[in-house]
């Protein structure tokens, strides 16, 4: 009898077109790691994290003399604003044990590590006589933060001086830790990160306190770096990254993320979130435009914001050096704190007291025509990209300027004030 039996049909594949498809995926696999290396990592590795990179000794900067001052309590100096009529520095401090436990814009999310000793501080920087006689902790009115306990968490700062009066605006970014709505308990901040906002408080020039104003808390400030005033009550800010956690915050160095909102009296929104990596230290400049450095993407975004309160991209300067903290001096031009070899800044946030990184300072101006830059690199004296001049202002191996996020420069007296957010210390340089 014949049986309906269902046979498995084999198909052979010849050893040839095997070894064949083999090679063609391997040449495809070639090619990728190549384009992923060449655009990629190669970027990364010596463009942003700076191997390799050569870096210059203080003492090659002839006119330059600088003096680290580490033992007035002004350590975790994240970012500073200079008063341009008075010489007042302005500062936003913390201590670096502090900040190497809770500074969510680098995953350091130890809420319980807190040492709640986060104050702005104020230095006559034009007055004579010690400094420590010139320093001033402004004390806060009215402010009650997290549970009741008062305290700031601090980052980023601006500060509003107005024409008429000595009345100063000032705005704080906040990074307050997460707690229970019910029990106050603090939650855990490797799961949820930071509840950041944005503080605003008042003062006038001179004063040892600051009055509490108004929290501005919203679902566009997610992780809150730098703020800067547009108007008496209106500002911008970037948002460091894609999300407070998770795997795509994760993957921001290589995908990208981040945005600049908008805030007024009234709300908040998005106004510009495409192309940032690790947007920073932003600033309005004297020509009312906004700079953006791209830390990550070492490159500086220049905007417009338009009538409906989002930003227009005006320009892009390219072929920087990972840049923090940008500040505007009396003459307009721009300072930026950066990372000539960001790698060992990274390592430095883990071990701040022992590790020194390399720093540097880049001033940035409009170009004017018939300038002849030297070199478009970013180790390069000075470059034209047609609409900037950029200039290494100064550069450090880790000798004497600290791990810096920010560095002001008083066009008065050429002074330049550098700080870090990690930094033990504070340094302050003649430029002349």
């Amino acid at each position: 009898s014949t049986s309906n039996r269902t046979r498995a049909v084999v198909t052979h594949i010849p050893i040839s077109n095997m070894v064949s498809m083999a090679s063609k995926a391997g040449i495809v696999g070639v090619v990728v790691i190549g384009i992923l290396y060449q655009f990629v990592f190669k970027t990364l590795v010596f463009d942003v994290l700076g191997v390799s990179r050569k870096v210059d000794s203080i003492k090659a900067y002839s006119h330059v003399r600088c003096e680290k001052i580490d033992k007035l309590g002004l350590e975790g100096c994240e970012d500073m604003w200079m008063h341009e009529k008075t010489g007042y520095l302005y500062m936003a401090c913390s201590d670096t044990k502090s900040r190497r436990e809770w500074l969510p814009a680098i995953d350091h999310l130890n809420a319980h590590g807190r040492t709640r000793k986060d104050r702005v501080a104020v230095v006559d920087t034009r007055e004579s006589g010690p400094l420590s006689s010139r320093i001033q902790w402004l004390a806060v009115e009215n402010f009650t933060g997290v549970n009741g306990e008062g305290a700031l968490d601090l980052h980023g700062l601006d500060i509003r001086a107005d024409d008429n009066f000595d009345t100063l605006r000032i705005l704080l970014v906040n990074h307050r830790p997460a707690v229970d709505a019910v029990t106050g308990e603090l939650l855990d901040s490797e799961e949820v990160g930071a509840n950041s906002t944005i503080e605003q408080f008042q003062t006038t020039v001179g004063s040892s306190t600051m009055r509490y104003v108004r929290t501005y808390a919203h679902d566009v400030i997610q992780t809150p770096n730098r703020v800067a005033w547009v108007n008496d009550h209106s500002f911008v800010f970037t948002n460091d990254h894609s999300g407070k956690v998770g795997i795509r915050r994760v993957l921001d160095p290589l995908l990208g993320g981040g945005s600049v909102g908008y805030c007024d009296q009234n709300s908040c929104n998005v106004a510009y979130s495409e192309g940032f990596n690790f947007p920073n230290g932003l600033v309005r400049g004297s020509d009312g435009l906004i700079y953006v450095p791209n830390s990550i993407k070492t490159e500086l975004a220049v905007f417009r914001l338009t009538k409906d309160h989002l930003l227009e991209k005006f320009h892009v300067i390219k072929d920087l050096l990972p840049m923090d903290n940008l500040s505007v001096d009396g003459k307009g031009d721009i300072y930026a704190a950066s990372f000539p070899r960001s790698y060992m800044f990274a390592r430095s946030t883990k071990d701040p007291f022992n590790i020194d990184p390399p720093s540097g300072v880049v001033k940035i101006s409009r170009a004017g025509k018939g300038y002849q830059g030297t070199s478009r690199r970013a180790d390069a004296g000075n470059w034209d990209d047609g609409e900037y001049i950029v200039e290494k202002f100064m550069e450090d191996d880790g000798s004497v300027l600290p791990a810096s996020t920010i560095a002001v420069h008083d066009s008065q007296t050429g002074r330049v004030f550098l700080g870090g957010a990690l930094s033990p210390f504070i340094t302050i340089c003649e430029t002349r």
